[in-house]
């Protein structure tokens, strides 16, 4: 198959890896894959990561922020995506983006389209604007160009039964749910003292892998310090807003900062090195839709390390996990929670087989499916 993937964000320098990336990484051994390169200002200086796809650049003006860098973009955009569909015969589109899917519909012609519904996308845009009339305009405007993209994909993916749910009173196409996984093949084993030893960690180490924005929770954990005998390891970076000053200033504020480590970016075939010193580590995600109806890739970044994983107590994570991981509700739960876990003796191997389970080389399988029964149905 010839596929043009019409990703997020940046495919090779955004700090965090995509869940597309890993597919069509693994789905570009077989087939042709391109990628629509969108080269966001904000990660100029950001080291590349390797990719086995073919990409294309689409950018004529930049700008930091990400929504006036689609619509500046918007007519070059649609220009250049026409002109792959034809030189480059695609027989089908995915993709997980906002205003350039809008736009695709436009050029597409006959080709098909998946639509990847991985985020509540409506919700994830205005986070990047917390608290202001702007953040309420962006919302409103996804909104209506998402459903507009929803009705007129020929097929849709979604990561859990829940966004399935959700996507079934907007659209009346086929809906494929395909969970979230993780790289087992870089996620080495190694003992939790040896690895603290090597990052020159000591004592009970509580871990966070992931972006630093306000959807996240990290308030509890911190408000929950002064009660628990650890550290709060942090690894990830700030991407578009403050919150990694936020809860600076909050572990500041509760005498706690010194208690507080702050990695930032670390590149993913590292990543396992900083969570096997993790004794728990955390999925802490604040009540919106987006986090309730989604299940994210770090919680099987932890288990592929064998270590415990404790999560805001959500809809789909429950739903998806069950007993397997541990949950909290607020402060005192959360105390309670590190408390209990810190008591049990921790089977890794159980952690670890159930990662295995979701490794992406399975999960791309799954997605290969539906490509290609996408493509042979008659349009």
């Amino acid at each position: 198959m010839n596929i043009l993937v019409i990703p997020t964000t940046d495919w090779t320098k955004h700090p965090v890896p995509n869940r597309l990336n890993f597919i069509f990484d693994i789905m570009a051994e077989k087939h042709n894959v391109h990628v629509i390169n969108f080269k966001l200002k904000k990660f100029k200086d950001q080291n590349p990561r390797t990719t086995k796809c073919k990409l294309h650049d689409v950018t004529a003006i930049n700008v930091n922020d990400p929504s006036a860098y689609y619509i500046v973009n918007s007519v070059y955009h649609m220009f250049k995506i026409r002109n792959i569909l034809k030189k480059e015969k695609i027989d089908v589109v995915v993709s997980a983006n906002i205003l350039p899917a809008f736009l695709v519909n436009l050029v597409k012609g006959k080709t098909p389209i998946v639509f990847d519904y991985l985020d509540h996308y409506e919700e994830s845009a205005a986070t990047y604007y917390p608290d202001s009339f702007f953040g309420k305009i962006v919302k409103y405007g996804v909104r209506r160009i998402i459903h507009y993209n929803l009705k007129n994909a020929d097929s849709l993916i979604t990561v859990t039964t829940e966004l399935k749910d959700f996507l079934q009173h907007l659209s009346e196409k086929s809906i494929h749910v395909i969970p979230n996984g993780v790289d087992t093949s870089v996620f080495e084993i190694i003992p939790r003292e040896y690895a603290k030893k090597e990052l020159g960690l000591e004592g009970t180490i509580i871990g966070y892998v992931g972006s630093l924005e306000y959807w996240v929770d990290l308030e509890t954990a911190i408000k929950a310090l002064p009660k628990l005998d650890a550290k709060l390891l942090i690894i990830g970076p700030g991407l578009f807003t403050d919150y990694g000053e936020t809860i600076k200033s909050l572990a500041n504020e509760l005498g706690v900062l010194d208690r507080m480590i702050f990695k930032g970016r670390v590149e993913y075939s590292e990543l396992y090195k900083y969570i096997s010193a993790m004794d728990i580590g955390l999925n802490p995600l604040k009540h919106v839709m987006k986090n309730e109806v989604a299940v994210g890739g770090k919680i099987f970044n932890y288990l592929a390390c064998g270590v415990p994983v404790l999560s805001s107590r959500m809809k789909a994570v429950k739903n998806a996990l069950g007993d397997d991981i541990y949950y909290y509700d607020d402060e005192v739960s959360f105390v309670e929670s590190i408390q209990n876990i810190l008591e049990t003796e921790t089977d890794r191997q159980k952690y670890i087989d159930i990662a295995e389970t979701f490794d992406w080389r399975n999960i791309e399988t799954m997605y290969e499916k539906v490509l290609k029964s996408v493509e042979l149905e008659p349009l």
